[in-house]
């Protein structure tokens, strides 16, 4: 039976979301009550209008793949989110025909084949950093050092940035780090470099095309549509921010599950590296750092979601932590089980909006996991400060060590 709750008025006051300060990757106890309670759980973030909270596995893949959900609507309107700022990045919030239209023509760039060829190079940038750690002294940062490398060394080899032009990537890549301490003033500076040097890149291109992403991009088609100036300069920053926060993110988050307690699940990696990809997915899928609440949906009109109607114009925002561990999903979901038939889980997303980066951020956390295991067996993590409040849960600082200090 449709559940058809009496919604609070504007001013009632409602139940902030998120549930705790985001310290960890633990999945909030308050999830496992709201999937079992009948119909949507409606909270309020920091900012902005209410949302109804869809935390079970079936109701996210609806309002996730579902076109009567929205991404576009969100813009102009007081939308809920944890920061006050209300700018929505344009490409991630396009709904069809146009989303489709750009979908296909990224699609065509990053192929399967392209993203594979990405493997050794990601594994070499890897190598390399931990080399320079080593060099350095006995430990480094994993978030600093090591996995914001990773991520901006496989993106300017992608696209085939210039040596010359790679600070202006490192540098708009740790100024998005939280504790960054950049205002928005050098924010906006640091980007205006980033442009720049993207302008300057794509002229490069058009000119002499390189077998780079950048050129991929500005040579695919359909039929006679291709991207124009301004969407290849979207692009690229899409790609840095959307995918720069989840993988400098999830390296370290898979480090902190595998070596702490008895270290059981990473001495089995060291012995059975073949069970890296199996273990990377269901490490995506366990840990508690989906982003909730970073791309809120509109119900286009009445929709029954979960047994709640969702009126026409009622934001919704899908909880991934909680859909990946819902159990009408996954058997044992809060057990760490690399055996677990593989897909499923929704931390790339699901749907018209599935992260097209996602292959090569599967690259990036296997191969970044493969070096440390082989060259570091006894790596220990010495000391973690969490991110709080965040829209990716895990640490802004990690250190580890390979040997007694």
């Amino acid at each position: 039976m449709t559940t058809v709750p009496d919604l609070p008025d504007a001013a009632e006051a409602l139940e902030h979301f998120p549930f705790d300060d985001g310290r960890g990757i633990g999945v909030n106890e308050r999830f496992r009550e709201l999937r079992q309670r009948k119909g949507l759980y409606r909270v309020r973030f920091a900012y902005g209008e209410p949302t109804w909270l869809v935390t079970r596995y079936e109701d996210a893949r609806l309002v996730l793949g579902d076109p009567r959900f929205s991404r576009a609507m969100s813009i102009g309107r007081d939308y809920p989110r944890q920061e006050e700022g209300t700018d929505v990045a344009r490409l991630m919030t396009l709904d069809a025909p146009e989303h489709t239209r750009l979908r296909k023509l990224l699609a065509k760039a990053l192929s399967k084949s392209r993203m594979d060829a990405q493997r050794p190079t990601v594994h070499a940038a890897a190598d390399d950093l931990l080399s320079s750690a080593m060099k350095a002294g006995p430990g480094m940062d994993v978030v600093v050092d090591y996995a914001q490398q990773i991520s901006v060394r496989s993106l300017c080899d992608l696209l085939g940035v210039p040596a010359s032009d790679r600070e202006a990537f490192e540098s708009t890549s740790a100024a998005l780090l939280p504790g960054s301490g950049v205002g928005p003033e050098d924010m906006t500076r640091r980007f205006g470099v980033l442009r720049t040097c993207t302008e300057q890149l794509i002229a490069e291109r058009r000119a002499r095309p390189r077998d780079d992403l950048m050129s991929a991009l500005i040579e695919a088609r359909d039929d006679e549509d291709r991207l124009t100036q301004t969407e290849l300069i979207d692009l690229v920053f899409t790609l840095l921010v959307a995918g720069f926060e989840t993988i400098i993110t999830q390296i370290p988050n898979c480090v902190y599950v595998l070596t702490r307690g008895d270290r059981v699940l990473w001495n089995r990696l060291r012995v059975n590296p073949a069970e890296l990809p199996a273990a990377v997915e269901e490490l995506l899928r366990n840990n508690a750092s989906a982003g909730a609440g970073m791309f809120v949906r509109y119900a286009r009109e009445d929709v029954n979601v979960g047994g709640t109607l969702v009126r026409a114009g009622e934001a919704l925002t899908v909880v991934n932590e909680s859909a990946n561990h819902d159990p009408a999903r996954f058997e044992d979901p809060d057990a760490i089980d690399f055996t677990r038939p593989p897909g499923g889980h929704l931390t790339f997303g699901h749907g018209a909006h599935y992260c097209p980066g996602a292959q090569l951020g599967r690259i990036e956390l296997q191969e970044g996991l493969r070096v440390l295991l082989t060259r570091t067996p006894q790596l220990t993590v010495r000391n973690v400060t969490w991110k709080k409040r965040p829209h990716v849960r895990g640490p802004e600082t990690m250190r580890v060590t390979w040997q007694d200090d």
